[in-house]
């Protein structure tokens, strides 16, 4: 249950950040995009812009996650929620807890690929003067399957930075043939959201694969916090209780 209102709390954070920061955008007229889907006042650049929030909202919500699961860890504290999770994981069998898990990561998977398909659908469905100020006119599955290879190319090329350009073309290349190529300052920053976007989509993915590794890990945390919950006095009492 905490789990879930921590997801929720970190939603809502995201989405207030998110409207603050295009809100600020609009108002310094910072973006050539943000300034043409705000003086078009179709149905198409609203959805497109809400679009843009929703995954602006994700990413600053992942982002805030990631802080504020790291942080903690360096003084690592033994609470209620971590003895929840503990006795649930030593209750349900093996096969229940693997069950539980992968439905968990599935259904991240699966609002990834969601949020791809609205934003190559709503991109689409944007003005053409938009789309001219990011990477050109698309058709809706054309660029929900080019979104969705950019991210992943570009995941791929954050992850093997280290080869160069010169090597990572040819598995780029092999993701993506024809990567996308930015028309303005907007078109630029709109791509690194996509790789971002995508880093964080393939980095699920990994998670889903190596589920059953997750749940050794988490079978041995489990038997460390119930051995670290017993106090000194209920080890002292146990063999009187015999």
């Amino acid at each position: 249950m905490l789990g879930i209102l921590n997801l929720v709390r970190r939603t809502i954070e995201g989405s207030v950040v998110a409207i603050l920061l295009i809100g600020v955008i609009a108002v310094f007229r910072l973006s050539e995009t943000i300034n043409a889907l705000f003086a078009d006042h179709s149905l198409a650049s609203l959805v497109f812009l809400l679009v843009l929030a929703i995954v602006l909202a994700d990413l600053i919500g992942k982002f805030v996650g990631v802080v504020s699961a790291t942080f903690p860890d360096i003084i690592p504290k033994l609470d209620d929620e971590h003895l929840e999770r503990a006795t649930l994981i030593e209750r349900l069998r093996p096969g229940q807890t693997l069950a539980l898990m992968s439905g968990a990561y599935a259904a991240r998977l699966a609002m990834f690929l969601v949020i791809f398909a609205l934003l190559g659908l709503s991109y689409a469905w944007a003005p053409p003067g938009v789309q001219d100020t990011l990477v050109g006119r698309l058709g809706p599955w054309r660029a929900v399957e080019l979104f969705l290879r950019e991210g992943v190319a570009g995941s791929v090329s954050y992850f093997l930075f280290f080869l160069g350009p010169e090597n990572l073309k040819p598995i780029t290349g092999a993701i993506t043939a024809e990567p996308l190529a930015p028309a303005t300052l907007s078109g630029d920053i709109f791509l690194v959201g996509i790789r971002v976007y995508g880093l964080a989509f393939v980095l699920s993915v990994l998670r889903t694969l190596v589920t059953p590794i997750t749940y050794a890990r988490a079978r041995r945390r489990a038997n460390k916090l119930k051995t670290a919950a017993v106090s000194p006095a209920e080890i002292l009492a146990e063999p009187a209780r015999a």
